[in-house]
C-alpha cells in the first residue's frame, strides 16, 4: 500500500491547522478579480480560504448573515436600497458611513472602500447610433424612443426587480418600454448584445471591459439617476474577532486597487479572455502585496 511520507503528512496536517476563512463573490468579472486577489492574499498569509460565487446580492447577502461566508465585496449603494430599502445616497462618503452603521448593528464589518472603482450602472448604446441621431444623454436617448422606434433594452434579473432599478429607472427618464421589450441576461452578454444590435441600449456596469473593447458609447446620466458604486469589503464581526489579522489585510488591498491599471486587468480578463486567477495574482504581486515565486 502506498504511503505518504513525512514531508507529506506535515503539509496536510499543516494545512488542515491553517484557519479557514470561506469568501463569496457575485457571478461578473469585476467581483470574480476581487475575490481572487482576496483569495490569494489570505492563502499567502497563512489562510486556507474556500470560495463560493453566488448569482446574486440577495444569495449572497442573506449568506453571510447567516454564517455562510466569512467574507464578500460589495457595494454601498447596493446595500442601502437593496437590504436596508432606502434611497441610496449620491455621496460615497456618506453612503458607505450610512451602510457601515447600519450593518455594525447585525455584526458585519465594512471595510474601508477603494474610491479608484466606480462599478455604477450605465446605459450603452453603439456609437453609429449616438453620432446619427445625436445621442448624448438619456435623456437624448427617451426623445429618440418616442420620436423614431421603441427600444428593445438589456439588463439583469437584479435591475429588472431592484427598488432602485428599472421601474424607476424609467420614471425618472420619462421611458416607456414594453416588458417584452426589455431583455434579461447574464450580466458579461450586455455589451455583446449591445456591439451585435441585438437591443439598441443595456444597462449595465461601467467597469466591463468589454465597453472600449466593442466601441460602444456610455451616456451621460444627466439626470443623476445612477449612484456611485464603490467597492469594499464586508467581513463577519465572527472573523474579525477570531483573526483580526484579516482587517490589515484587506484594508491594504482596499488602498492598492488603481483605477487604471485594475480597468486594464478587466480587460484581459473580458476580452482577451486571460485566467482571473492568474491575473489576480499577477496584480498582487505587481502592488508588492505578495511575492513572486
Amino acid at each position: 500500500m502506498w504511503k505518504k511520507d513525512k514531508a507529506s503528512i506535515a503539509e496536510d496536517l499543516s494545512s488542515s491547522m491553517k484557519p479557514v476563512i470561506t469568501i463569496g463573490s457575485k457571478s461578473f468579472t469585476e467581483q470574480y478579480l476581487l475575490t481572487k486577489m482576496t483569495g490569494i492574499l489570505l492563502r499567502e498569509n497563512g489562510f486556507a480560504v474556500k470560495e463560493i460565487i453566488f448569482k446574486g446580492s440577495t444569495s449572497i447577502r442573506s449568506a453571510i448573515e447567516a454564517g455562510v461566508i466569512d467574507q464578500y465585496w460589495d457595494y454601498p449603494n447596493t446595500a442601502i436600497p437593496f437590504y436596508h430599502h432606502k434611497s441610496v445616497i449620491i455621496d460615497a462618503s456618506e453612503a458607505f458611513r450610512t451602510v457601515a452603521e447600519e450593518d455594525k448593528k447585525i455584526g458585519l464589518h465594512w471595510l474601508p472602500m477603494s474610491t479608484e472603482i466606480n462599478n455604477t450602472w450605465t446605459l450603452l448604446i453603439k456609437k453609429d447610433l449616438k453620432e446619427q441621431y445625436g445621442i448624448k444623454t438619456i435623456s437624448d436617448l427617451s426623445k429618440y424612443a418616442k420620436e423614431q422606434k421603441p427600444l428593445n433594452m438589456a439588463t439583469n434579473s437584479e435591475f429588472l426587480i431592484r427598488d432602485d432599478g428599472m421601474e424607476q429607472f424609467q420614471k425618472v427618464y420619462n421611458l416607456d418600454i414594453p416588458r417584452e421589450n426589455i431583455i434579461v441576461s447574464d450580466t458579461k452578454l450586455f455589451a455583446q448584445a449591445v456591439k451585435e444590435s441585438r437591443v439598441q441600449a443595456a444597462v449595465g456596469f461601467a467597469s466591463d471591459g468589454r465597453i472600449k473593447a466593442y466601441g460602444l458609447v456610455e451616456l451621460e446620466d444627466d439626470r443623476h439617476f445612477f449612484p456611485p458604486y464603490n467597492p469594499a469589503p464586508v467581513v463577519t464581526a465572527r472573523m474579525l474577532n477570531q483573526q483580526p489579522q484579516v482587517e490589515t489585510l484587506l484594508t491594504g488591498l482596499s488602498k492598492k486597487i488603481d483605477h487604471d491599471k485594475f480597468m486594464s486587468f478587466l480587460y484581459k480578463a473580458d476580452v482577451l479572455h486571460e485566467d482571473v486567477t492568474e491575473l489576480a495574482r499577477q496584480y498582487l504581486i505587481d502592488s508588492g502585496l505578495i511575492k513572486k515565486k
